[in-house]
């Protein structure tokens, strides 16, 4: 069909691939992949698992209001807190699914940017909290402001983190803080954790996946 709307157009590899993207909304859950010339075997599923991942960072990095957005009072950290609280009531109120993942990735991001505000953030006390909702906050502050000597706890809480969500986005801050920190630096204790943290999770899961990112900046994963 599309031969006859453009009867000059060459259909190519990347032309293959790009219609797969533009038709994966409607074919994702009839087609489960696509041989496309050049490039092999498309899975859709895998290519929207990283699609939604790219879109989140995406998301949540344009609306971070980058460093010296500081303030005082206490506005900016009851802020937090009421985003910390509105988290957990989602989780607690709306069903598993992407309705309620959507709802989660919207309060992170104003997490990244509201906890950015707060010029004393303890991050050191919100990742030791019991608060998923507060654990969540110090993610976030740590993705969007990393700080090279709470890399070792960060990662300690991370790789125990009970919940998927919040793990997601705290590898997504150990990713930031192994970058700003650089890899040479790490001590071998954090690297080795990391490892034994890969080697319990799934092989195509999306934490795998960033667990295995962070990993190569170590030469391993």
């Amino acid at each position: 069909m599309l031969h006859v709307l453009a009867p000059g157009l060459k259909i190519d590899g990347v032309t293959a691939a790009l219609l797969a993207v533009a038709a994966m909304p409607w074919l994702g859950d009839l087609v489960r992949s696509i041989d496309v010339p050049g490039l092999g075997r498309i899975e859709f599923q895998d290519m929207q698992r990283q699609l939604e991942a790219a879109q989140r960072t995406a998301n949540a990095a344009l609306v971070g209001d980058g460093p010296g957005g500081g303030v005082d009072g206490t506005a900016a950290s009851d802020a937090v807190r009421e985003l910390a609280a509105d988290y957990v009531k989602v989780r607690d109120e709306l069903r598993s699914g992407p309705a309620r993942t959507h709802r989660m990735d919207q309060i992170f991001a104003r997490l990244v940017r509201a906890t950015q505000r707060v010029r004393d953030f303890d991050a050191e006390a919100m990742l030791r909290s019991q608060d998923a909702g507060l654990r969540l906050a110090a993610y976030a502050r740590l993705y969007a402001l990393p700080e090279p000597e709470r890399l070792g706890t960060l990662v300690e809480v991370v790789t125990a983190e009970p919940i998927a969500f919040n793990q997601y986005w705290g590898l997504r801050a150990v990713g930031r803080g192994v970058e700003e920190t650089g890899a040479e630096h790490v001590p071998l204790g954090v690297v080795r954790r990391l490892e034994e943290f890969r080697s319990r999770m799934p092989r195509d899961s999306d934490r795998g996946r960033l667990a295995d990112r962070v990993l190569t900046e170590f030469g391993g994963g």
